[in-house]
């Protein structure tokens, strides 16, 4: 007489939650198939190889910074001086350059720099007390104007094969970028899933005095994190550098809020404690996206910037919904 309940219990989920948990790891596959759709009827140029091939690589160099932030941003803070911290590694990279260092020697003085900024602000934020916000912020501000200083507010412009390679360079065939980023997210999705720094970023992110109170070394953890996000940047700056074949202090502005966004819209909350490395990935895809259908359909650049900031608005609302729904509707989800 006891057996039914049980067998309700472990009853196989239906076709509707399937589809319910499948959209939840991944969300954005739906918008980034109905938006390829759209302009594939918009125009005959989206589904061009040569035009497919710009998305990929545009995603693969902002997947790259991105991934890193989702770390961050699993721990419950975020980094707003990514944008000056391409701006700086460029700069000092293609100085070197011009100075007649080897570029290999330049790009990973460029990194040092990237990796500096990041051990900067894990120490404000750790040792000094301030909040994450108002470190970066700060930091954004300072990075930006070293950048200035150091190039003397001129575009320092390079010719060098090794750096361009970076960015232009294909490895059987597949571009460099998106060789990065593969590599990259591998990277990332192991660390979350598979080993206990991912799962003591995510724990921090929880609930940090629970995770200082079970014996984690917090501060240490925190600091790692914001060096990995410094160190993407410095990877971001070297591939908008090796582009442009430029380093200049006005490279890299807002750079922050396409960081943030591909990771936010990827479904890692801001709460922290939970991290997705695919929507991540996907978050990148799409807002490249939209950003080349833009371009397809000569839309004004200001308009650009105006659907992102709308993008991360519309991510941000849904996330508070989720937070603020009753858990019998979440059950029912």
């Amino acid at each position: 007489m006891t057996t039914a309940a049980p067998e309700r219990g472990i009853r196989t989920a239906g076709p509707r939650v399937r589809l319910s948990r499948a959209v939840e790891r991944a969300p954005l596959a739906v918008p980034l198939l109905l938006l390829a759709v759209v302009l594939t009827v918009a125009t005959d140029r989206f589904l061009s190889v040569d035009n497919l091939t710009n998305v990929i690589v545009a995603a693969g160099i902002v997947a790259i910074p991105g991934l890193a932030m989702t770390l961050c941003i699993a721990m419950g803070e975020f980094d707003l001086s990514v944008g000056s911290t391409v701006s700086l590694t460029g700069a000092v990279a293609c100085t070197w350059i011009a100075g007649g260092h080897s570029a290999g020697v330049a790009m990973v003085a460029g990194l040092l720099v990237g990796a500096a900024v990041g051990l900067i602000n894990g120490l404000v934020v750790t040792k000094l007390g301030v909040t994450p916000f108002i470190a970066t912020m700060a930091m954004l501000v300072i990075v930006r104007g070293v950048s200035l200083a150091y190039t003397g507010g001129r575009d320092v412009i390079v010719s060098s094969s090794t750096l361009k390679f970076l960015a232009a360079g294909r490895v059987f065939g597949i571009p460099m970028p998106v060789v990065l980023a593969v590599a990259v997210a591998l990277a990332a999705w192991w660390v979350v899933n598979r080993t206990r720094f991912g799962r003591r970023v995510c724990a921090i992110g929880s609930n940090r005095e629970a995770a200082r109170m079970s014996g984690l070394r917090v501060d240490r953890i925190r600091t790692t994190v914001y060096i990995i996000v410094g160190l993407a940047g410095g990877m971001w700056g070297l591939l908008i550098s090796s582009q442009l074949q430029k380093g200049s202090g006005q490279l890299g502005l807002g750079f922050e809020l396409d960081a943030i966004t591909v990771v936010v819209i990827g479904g890692t909350s801001l709460l922290g404690g939970r991290a997705s490395v695919v929507g991540t990935l996907l978050g990148a895809v799409l807002i490249e996206t939209i950003r080349n259908g833009l371009n397809l359909l000569n839309t004004p650049p200001a308009y650009q910037r105006i659907s992102i900031g709308l993008l991360l608005v519309i991510a941000l609302t849904i996330h508070a919904m989720r937070r603020n729904a009753p858990a019998e509707a979440l059950d029912d989800v």
